[in-house]
């Protein structure tokens, strides 16, 4: 059994008893309709973390009015028309067992004017440059004071409507540059009203709301808040304010207030990458928890049991916000308290399927769970008819493949002709900041080994072994293979591909040059700077990283700039010397001296194997980087759909 008992310990929150300190955190999907309403999909994912057994369910951001609407499919509760469809998920919810909270939103100067129709409002028409018009951003219109006191009672008539639908408690959303927040921020609130100026005047639209919504719900419905701990740019606050704030939230009548991090202005304390630390934020929580006798929650990169568990066995917070490890595994509260930890699919905060698809407005996915929002179709259901499949290949595309099929009951060898099993990801975990992609290879390995998969190490298979072998399935997952520009000069002793650096078989000079400038070329860059080298990178396109999301990027290159790595983009390599790589920029051609040249260019395909096999009355699939060489999510989503179909 579990070894958490801080974590799975019962808890109070006004008259809502929470069975653990695990909390779905509010993740914007997608899955609504552009009327705000609820949809069957919606319902099933929030179903699936309930029995996946969280202690409470907080729904994505319900916008409170149209001019607030964050996005398009997102969901309301700005009419009574929706009150009938959130019922249906409250109800869903109750059947399991689950309490649910409902998030309510405004999303102030950082709305989509194209879900919105008009220019945004604020507390003053302070621009947001990371979003809207370029060179121009979101300029928005000035709230005057009778339309603050009317959007005061507008949050108050939506959480009444949660009520009336069956939610066992609301959340204002104060964080994240979102309408409160901008209020409560100097940086941006100018007002020189009651609603500005001061400290207590940024706070007061926010205590006014939770004392509205106090006085409608009356005094025994769960109030919750959630807050930016401190702004860490230049004019925000910190968290001094905060802690003045979260003491006033609870004279106001606040039940429970949990802090996050960041705004659009720094998104990558809002949805962390792998360089921030597990469980970052804990340090603000513990201020505020030192100062209120509410509880207190924390988010922020908790991606471990034994994370979640030393914050609340530390003091540093009540409860926990679980946001992108639960869209993972929504198992991971049920096999944590069953001891079985090591089985949780682990998050490998590439943010590819959740963030970078929600910010491109469509709905979202999962590098690692092929089932996220599309857990009913995904379900995995025993076969009739098992039958003996092999597996050509040990990546995250056959292991997955073997995953499902041997879970629906069929007998699966797996043949990997390396010596470990995990394909090109041996290769990734060596590079900074990807313990994440650890985890995923150790989760992929122990499912194998717990439905009874035959894994065959160093084992090429051969058309004639196939033959021999007489499969009812064959499925080939067999990768791909680092390309080798056909530059002059590419064969030269001192020109190396990537995985020659990561494997060791590379004697690094004093400089390098990096020919290839996607997310792995700018990976391997940090990598050899952190020996103490210097690093130049070419690339033709007009950007590093630009096949990466925006979070992921942004964070690599802040990182590469501070490290002193020289980028030179729309730059062609053209041939390499002995002294290092000519090039040419602007209509211009010149040498770019180096000592080791490093190729990272991407990868193609392996097809030797393919091309002689004789598959004939087999059936037959092809999945992973030997179609196309992708991402982890391709290859997974590939072996997760052949599994099915096995």
């Amino acid at each position: 059994m579990s070894s958490f008992k801080n974590l799975f310990s019962p808890i109070h929150m006004g008259a809502m008893k929470l069975k653990n300190r695990i909390v779905l955190a509010p993740m914007a999907t997608h899955y609504g309709t552009e009327k705000g309403r609820m949809t069957e999909r919606q319902i099933q994912y929030y179903v699936e973390r309930a029995k996946g057994g969280v202690g409470l369910i907080v729904t994505e951001s319900n916008y409170v009015s149209l001019e607030g609407r964050g996005g398009i499919n997102r969901l309301g509760l700005y009419d009574d028309h929706q009150i009938q469809e959130h019922k249906q998920l409250t109800g869903a919810l109750h059947k399991v067992g689950t309490p649910v909270c409902a998030q309510l939103h405004h999303g102030g100067v950082t709305v989509s004017m194209k879900a919105v129709g008009q220019y945004p409002v604020s507390c003053s028409s302070v621009p947001n440059l990371t979003r809207g018009e370029l060179f121009v951003g979101n300029i928005p219109r000035r709230l005057s004071e009778s339309e603050i006191e009317g959007l005061v009672q507008t949050f108050s008539k939506a959480a009444w409507r949660a009520k009336e639908s069956g939610f066992d408690a609301v959340m204002v959303h104060g964080a994240h540059g979102y309408l409160i927040n901008e209020f409560l921020s100097p940086h941006t609130n100018k007002r020189e009203d009651r609603y500005g100026a001061s400290e207590e005047n940024r706070a007061r639209f926010l205590m006014e709301i939770v004392e509205s919504i106090r006085k409608k719900l009356g005094p025994n419905f769960p109030v919750m808040v959630r807050l930016t701990g401190e702004e860490l740019f230049d004019g925000g606050y910190r968290i001094d304010f905060i802690k003045k704030v979260a003491k006033w939230l609870e004279d106001a009548g606040a039940d429970e207030i949990n802090i996050s991090a960041g705004n659009y202005e720094e998104i990558e304390r809002m949805v962390a990458p792998p360089v921030f630390p597990e469980g970052f934020l804990s340090k603000n929580s513990a201020a505020i928890k030192g100062i209120v006798k509410i509880p207190v929650g924390v988010v922020g990169r908790i991606m471990s049991p034994s994370t979640a568990e030393r914050i609340i066995a530390g003091g540093e917070a009540d409860l926990v916000y679980l946001g992108r490890a639960l869209i993972a595994d929504p198992e991971f509260p049920k096999k944590a308290e069953e001891g079985r930890e090591n089985e949780i699919r682990p998050c490998i905060v590439c943010n590819k399927g959740c963030i970078d698809r929600l910010f491109e407005g469509v709905d979202i996915g999962c590098s690692v769970n092929a089932a996220m929002g599309k857990e009913v179709q995904r379900r995995i259901l025993h076969t009739d008819r098992p039958k003996n499949v092999l597996i050509v290949g040990g990546g995250p595309a056959g292991l997955e493949a073997a995953r499902v099929a041997a879970a629906r009951g069929h007998h699966v060898t797996v043949c990997e002709k390396s010596k470990t099993l995990g394909g090109t990801l041996n290769q990734a975990v060596l590079l900074p900041n990807k313990e994440p992609i650890s985890r995923l290879i150790q989760y992929q390995i122990k499912q194998i080994e717990i439905l009874g998969v035959t894994v065959e190490l160093e084992k090429e298979v051969t058309p004639a072994m196939i033959r021999k072998s007489r499969p009812d399935v064959l499925v080939m997952a067999v990768g791909a293979e680092p390309i080798r520009l056909g530059l002059p000069g590419a064969n030269l002793p001192h020109v190396f591909v990537a995985e020659d650096f990561l494997k060791g078989k590379v004697s690094l000079g004093s400089s390098t040059i990096i020919i290839g400038g996607g997310l792995f070329g700018a990976e391997l860059a940090e990598a050899i700077v952190d020996q103490g080298r210097e690093v130049i990178m070419i690339e033709q396109l007009d950007s590093i990283g630009s096949q990466a999301g925006f979070i992921i990027k942004k964070d690599q290159l802040k990182r590469l700039c501070h490290k002193g790595v020289k980028m030179l983009v729309h730059t062609k390599a053209i041939a390499i010397t002995g002294q290092g790589v000519l090039v040419e920029r602007f209509g211009e051609k010149e040498t770019i001296r180096a000592d080791t040249i490093i190729l990272a260019i991407g990868y193609h395909p392996r097809e030797d194997l393919l091309q002689k096999l004789d598959i004939d009355k087999i059936e037959f699939y092809q999945i992973g980087d030997c179609v196309q060489p992708r991402t982890i999510m391709e290859a997974i989503e590939e072996g997760n759909r052949v599994g099915f179909m096995i």
